[in-house]
């Protein structure tokens, strides 16, 4: 797999929403985007404004901690319970609207789910960028998202000392940089045992370089099974476009499960500097062996990092069956500069931080332990 030096992924990327526009990529993807030096590096940054729209959790703080919150109250079926919980989840909106959470500037934010860092970025490379893009946006908050200490120690404490603060976003699953042989034998039975069922099944992988467009159709489809139609519309809602244009500039990997001549699963990785992430992911779920096919598509993922010394950022999500198989959990935070913004914002910041750190971060662990 051959994949692109930081400067040249970022620079496709740019090109491609340039050349498109969100509108034709991702349609709540929509706001200002482009690219942002930070020391002698070139990162995405997206940059937002308060709207009634709702937009993407990747780039809404709104999203992320509202509308999902109110998604996930009728995802786990809460009925009597739920009339007693809206009052303090509709003040909880209401304190994001005070705070215009959305008015916001965003460093190194793809849009995806998961953002991975460049290296060695240096403390005094992100303070003059943080200070250039404070002084340049006075109104907007500045946020980072995708930062943990299993993978960004150095820049949490580069940007805390910028005055930034975290607020917890998730837990993480990373996993051991090490072939799938070194790992523990529970756990490499389960990920060797998972890689079996493509071969005893009759199934096979398939590497195509470039999507076609009936290809891109159907990864559209698998990916919106997944993660639009079984998790939530607040996920990315990318169209085949979007998939035809990142094979084509090499910015994600695609390696499609085949069943003869039909696509029923597929893997889109994307690499920065030896670490990868997997953004796409999809399955059919009216194949008949619709209930495997999650596990045959995360042991290809382990086994591609495995034969090319990739760092794996498992993002989050399934994180049992994560563990089983040797993902390690590690905090996800989004780290917030508000104290340069009024009183009333930072005020509302401070406790949207407060119920993320103090309630929903305890909360998270309680329930994926």
């Amino acid at each position: 797999m051959e994949t692109l030096p930081h400067h040249e992924l970022v620079q496709a990327w740019d090109g491609m929403v340039r050349q498109h526009g969100w509108a034709n990529l991702a349609a709540n993807l929509d706001c200002e985007s482009g690219l942002i030096a930070v020391g002698e590096r070139t990162v995405p940054y997206t940059k937002n404004r308060m709207s009634k729209e709702t937009l993407c959790y990747t780039i809404s703080t709104v999203t992320h901690n509202y509308h999902y919150l109110k998604e996930e109250m009728d995802i786990v079926g809460l009925r009597f319970t739920k009339v007693f919980l809206m009052p303090p989840v509709w003040l909880f909106g209401l304190c994001l609207r005070f705070a215009k959470v959305d008015q916001a500037f965003a460093i190194n934010n793809f849009g995806l789910s998961t953002n991975l860092f460049p290296k060695s970025l240096g403390a005094e490379a992100w303070n003059d960028t943080v200070a250039a893009v404070q002084q340049a946006n006075p109104n907007h908050a500045i946020l980072v998202r995708s930062i943990n200490r299993g993978l960004n120690a150095e820049d949490y404490d580069a940007l805390t000392a910028c005055g930034f603060k975290p607020m917890f976003a998730r837990n993480v699953l990373l996993f051991p940089h090490k072939p799938i042989e070194q790992f523990p034998r529970k756990k490499r039975r389960q990920i060797l045992r998972d890689e079996g069922l493509v071969e005893k099944l009759g199934l096979r992988w398939e590497a195509p370089g470039t999507l076609t467009a009936d290809q891109s159709e159907r990864v559209a489809d698998l990916y919106n099974q997944l993660y639009l139609q079984k998790y939530s519309k607040n996920n990315p809602r990318f169209t085949p476009l979007f998939h035809a244009e990142c094979s084509s500039r090499n910015i994600l990997h695609y390696r499609l499960l085949m069943d003869g001549s039909s696509i029923i699963g597929v893997v889109g990785m994307k690499v920065v500097e030896g670490v990868s992430t997997t953004p796409i992911l999809g399955y059919d779920h009216h194949h008949p062996h619709a209930k495997v096919l999650y596990r045959m598509l995360t042991a290809k993922i382990t086994r591609t990092c495995s034969d090319h010394d990739f760092h794996r950022h498992a993002s989050s999500g399934a994180n049992t069956f994560k563990k089983l198989r040797g993902g390690v959990t590690n905090e996800e935070f989004t780290m917030v500069k508000t104290s340069h913004l009024s009183w009333w914002r930072r005020l509302n910041w401070g406790i949207i931080r407060f119920i993320a750190q103090k309630i929903g971060r305890p909360l998270t662990h309680k329930f994926e332990t």
